[in-house]
């Protein structure tokens, strides 16, 4: 009996088809599900197929929900530049035109976390109304200060458009929170790439309409806006979702937070996603400061707008792909590897200052951090809120950006004068690195995050 080449060698016999009823395993080719270019197609599908999970979403808030989301928070993007043309065309002074846009930002940061609290109070229906017949008010009050030219009366005004701006982006992940704790991920993410795109596009709307119509324009257009699609979203059907919690729950629940104060105090992760919030305002406003300097620098000052927009074209592309990620890769994996790239990105784009073209190509590298990091940073605060408190969290996360924001503008705006247009984009670098370390730390807890509940 002849003996097969494999047996003779000392290897393992092959299967025998005769005894065990098995076909021998075909050879691998080029066209064959084993081969290298088919195993790369198919991981291709794979990948690709993940967006499908998009599809559940109008399933379950609706098919007018996404784009009525969307559009409300336009309006809302508009404020800060349309604040500072206003405040440029009426009195003539940066100086002032920036008070307006500080006032306007310290009014958000205050006005987000207390109509995020109303809302889990009272329901979003009724708080969100309010709110957008206050914004229209106050966005009719900047007009009449512009017309006026006082500086006082237009810093004052603007701080109470920032006061009152419907706060749509967190209120519309609670309701994702509230309806469908189960594609939160996928929620998420379409979220941030709405806001993305919300502040690439609320400022050209600023810039188009200010030039073919005037200053004033934008404020109106705001306005409009607010009273149409602000008003959609509170009416959608979405914000029955969010339970309103009666006068007796909400008595027991404060009974249930005095009794866990001491541990909440004890609970370092809590205030892991506002610092998170904070560093990455930080690195907005120092990235967005520096990218203006150095164009500046380099005889391009309309250039510093452009490559801001690189960055938020990089963000809102791969906030839409974090639902492509495994489920395996937790939140804690997704912003370590997310701060990682950032922290990269941001030192080349310190090293590559002032040079545009390089410029560009770094920004573009670390905006694809920053959309991850924007939906991994509410997906945590969303995990950690209390139950009935995820509006204040939500909204708490907006005056985090808002005031890093600021501080990093005030820290690069500093260092480009004092030092050199280039080095702005050190607080970009420091700010990353405070990403990064925040959540080494958060990790080295080991403590698992609970699902999200609104």
């Amino acid at each position: 009996m002849s003996t097969r080449p494999e047996q003779r060698a000392g290897g393992p016999a092959p299967h025998d088809a005769t005894r065990e009823g098995a076909s021998p395993p075909p050879p691998v080719t080029p066209g064959s599900a084993s081969s290298p270019g088919a195993v790369v197609r198919g991981r291709w599908r794979t990948f690709t197929g993940s967006f499908a999970q998009y599809r559940v979403l109008p399933a379950v808030a609706g098919r007018s929900y996404l784009p009525i989301t969307f559009g409300a928070r336009l309006p809302i993007t508009m404020v800060p530049v349309g604040v500072l043309t206003l405040g440029e065309v009426s009195t003539g002074s940066s100086a002032i035109a920036g008070a307006a846009a500080a006032g306007a930002a310290i009014g958000e940061a205050v006005g987000a976390p207390t109509s995020g609290a109303l809302a889990d109070r009272l329901g979003q229906r009724r708080v969100l109304l309010v709110v957008a017949g206050l914004h229209v008010l106050a966005l009719v009050s900047l007009l009449v200060a512009a017309a006026s030219a006082d500086p006082v009366a237009l810093v004052a005004a603007a701080a109470g458009v920032g006061l009152t701006v419907p706060q749509i982006g967190p209120l519309s992940r609670v309701r994702w929170m509230a309806m469908s704790p189960r594609h939160v991920r996928t929620a998420f993410a379409f979220e941030g790439t709405a806001d993305e795109v919300g502040f690439a596009l609320g400022p050209a709307v600023v810039g188009i309409t200010a030039t073919l119509v005037g200053g004033s324009a934008p404020v109106v257009v705001a306005a409009v806006l607010v009273v149409g699609l602000v008003t959609a979203f509170a009416l959608h059907p979405s914000a029955d979702a969010v339970p309103v919690r009666s006068r007796e729950e909400r008595a027991r629940e404060r009974e249930d937070r005095r009794a866990a104060a001491t541990r909440r105090r004890r609970e370092p992760l809590v205030a892991v996603p506002l610092v998170g919030m904070l560093a990455i305002g930080t690195f907005f406003g120092g990235s967005n400061t520096a990218l203006t300097a150095a164009a500046a620098d380099a005889g391009v000052p309309t250039a510093g707008g452009l490559l801001a927009a690189a960055m938020a074209v990089g963000s809102a592309t791969t906030a839409l792909a974090v639902v492509a990620l495994p489920a395996s890769l937790g939140p804690w994996r997704r912003w370590a590897g997310s701060a990682v790239v950032l922290v990269v990105g941001a030192a080349l784009m310190l090293w590559a200052a002032p040079g545009i073209p390089l410029l560009v190509l770094t920004t573009v590298l670390a905006g694809f951090a920053v959309g991850p990091l924007l939906v991994t940073i509410t997906d945590v605060a969303g995990r950690l809120a209390p139950e009935g408190g995820a509006g204040l969290a939500l909204t708490l996360l907006t005056s985090g950006i808002v005031l890093g924001v600021a501080t990093g503008s005030a820290l690069a705006g500093q260092a480009a004068e004092r030092v050199g247009p280039s080095a702005g984009f050190g607080v970009g670098v420091v700010a990353a690195v405070v990403l990064l370390l925040l959540v080494l730390v958060a990790a080295a807890t080991r403590r698992p995050l609970p699902p999200p509940t609104a």
